[in-house]
């Protein structure tokens, strides 16, 4: 077990941005890279509002991917769909912006359709060698990634998914043609088109560019897109029935998703984790649950689950619904429950007391509550087994009375059926937790107990006094061995520096 604490550690406070260190770091390490493509919307990449496309040569692959790692980039692939060879995909947490910066990183120049990835060019050369600096940033030129445009546009226009969103793009398309193109620009362009693409004549790449200048109609582009796609044939990466497959992976890849839980597509190339946030009542746990969530979810495939609270299977639901049915028969305050009643309910962290027959209640209750946990995990486990982050609220415990762990404990004084009941019961219950696996990642929240009850006088629902005060004492009791990654987290400071913590931990470990 890896145990970190983030409770006197200070935010890291990076000099430049995440980006500009990683630009900074290839022209320092004589890097061959270039920004290839869409070079009107680099600020943006910059920013991390959008993907950085950048395109590395061959022999500087390795130590770019080896700066990338240095800096805390991961690499994660497409779950449900195809994955290219010469195309990469990297992550990296920028702690200015807190956000997720991607790169995406090539080696060849596959473009072409949006969806599929057409057309291998051998423009490496073409787009290594003729760059320029906007900042710190090495970008292809202007003329260079005018030959490339062109292509890339007639190549879509010929491609009816890509027709769906074309129509929409007109001006867009114009006012990037705009920023690339002048008639000095023209020249170098035809120049670099007759040594690097013969196969599109001087006459053609003209009328593809006042075509696309032009208000012309979708079905004059249409029109011009066959005629350059079947020059552009030397290049293509499929055969004809071999697109139509591809397109068929796409479209299934893209049903399952969707038919599911509609999650993003991208998955770590180092495999998925489950995350468990542990902590008591007023620790802040919901909300940093619901960050974590918001910040990942909106890149990888990731679910919440509340371990807590598991739902019931169909094997568990009519004794839960008893149970509940019993539960109001005999419902005692909460206030009553920490005072070593029996309850028949999941909220009390403390170890039970063996009572007599109204304990069998209990110990069913537990052991139920027990196999909805354990069902529950196991499904979650099998998810990150396929790639997928699991966010878990709450996570069981190997401790004996903790908050979500075992309650019950055999009763070796006892005699009678209602003690040898009670003792198969609590057997029972600890061989489910025992086929519980220990979560990857736990970040144990700590707040003073002064700070959690002030806490809750201020939210609505507030518990008891004593409940709270039971609930802060058991949730520090929390261990699960074989657990890799645990980091203690304060969350006496303010929510963003919290957050920081949080997303620092996490990203490191996965």
């Amino acid at each position: 077990m890896i145990k970190e604490s983030f409770i006197v550690h200070q935010p890291i406070i990076l000099s430049a941005s995440l980006v500009d260190t990683l630009i900074n770091t290839f022209n320092r390490s004589e890097i061959t890279y270039c920004h290839w493509k869409s070079n009107i919307d680099l600020d943006r990449g910059i920013s991390g509002e959008v993907d950085l496309d950048l395109l590395v040569d061959r022999k500087s692959l390795l130590p770019a991917v080896s700066i990338l790692a240095r800096l805390g980039f991961k690499e994660a692939i497409a779950r449900w769909a195809a994955n290219p060879p010469g195309i990469r995909h990297y992550y990296g947490f920028d702690p200015n912006t807190k956000q997720l910066i991607h790169i995406h990183l090539f080696i060849r120049v596959l473009t072409g359709e949006s969806y599929v990835k057409s057309h291998l060019f051998p423009f490496e050369t073409m787009l290594l060698e003729n760059t320029y600096y906007s900042g710190q940033m090495r970008v292809t030129s202007k003329p260079a990634e005018l030959v490339l445009f062109t292509m890339r546009m007639f190549i879509k226009y010929g491609s009816l998914p890509d027709l769906i969103f074309l129509r929409r793009k007109s001006e867009s398309i114009k006012k990037e043609l705009g920023w690339l193109w002048d008639d000095d620009i023209l020249t170098e362009a035809l120049l670099l088109l007759l040594k690097y693409c013969p196969v599109i004549d001087d006459h053609l790449f003209i009328r593809c560019i006042e075509t696309l200048n032009s208000y012309s109609s979708l079905r004059t582009r249409v029109k011009l897109a066959r005629h350059v796609r079947k020059r552009l044939k030397v290049y293509a990466k499929f055969t004809f029935f071999e697109r139509i497959f591809a397109y068929f992976l796409l479209f299934q890849a893209e049903l399952r998703r969707r038919l599911g839980t509609k999650q993003k597509n991208k998955v770590l190339q180092a495999g998925g984790a489950m995350i468990a946030f542990i902590g008591a009542d007023a620790t802040g746990k919901s909300t940093l649950v619901a960050e974590t969530e918001r910040w990942l979810g909106n890149v990888f495939a990731l679910k919440v689950i509340h371990t807590g609270k598991p739902p019931s299977s169909g094997l568990t639901l009519p004794i839960n619904i008893v149970l509940a049915l019993v539960r109001r028969l005999i419902s005692r305050k909460r206030s009553n429950r920490l005072n070593n009643q029996p309850p028949l309910d999941d909220s009390s962290p403390t170890q039970h007391k063996f009572r007599g027959i109204s304990s069998l209640f209990y110990a069913v209750r537990a052991v139920v509550l027990a196999r909805d946990r354990q069902r529950l995990i196991l499904r979650a486990r099998r998810r990150v087994a396929w790639g997928e982050i699991i966010i878990c609220d709450r996570y069981p415990s190997s401790a004996l009375g903790a908050m979500d762990s075992p309650r019950l404990t055999r009763e070796k004084l006892k005699t009678g059926p209602v003690a040898a009941i009670y003792n198969r019961l609590a057997w029972l219950e600890k061989k489910l937790y025992k086929q519980i696996p220990p979560p990857d990642i736990v970040l144990k929240l700590k707040v003073s107990l002064n700070t959690a009850l002030k806490r809750n006088r201020e939210r609505i629902g507030q518990d008891e006094k004593n409940y709270l005060k039971a609930r802060h004492r058991q949730s520090q009791m929390w261990y699960m061995p074989g657990t890799k990654y645990i980091h203690d987290i304060d969350t006496e400071q303010s929510l963003k520096e919290t957050i920081h913590a949080v997303k620092t931990a996490i990203w490191e470990s996965l």
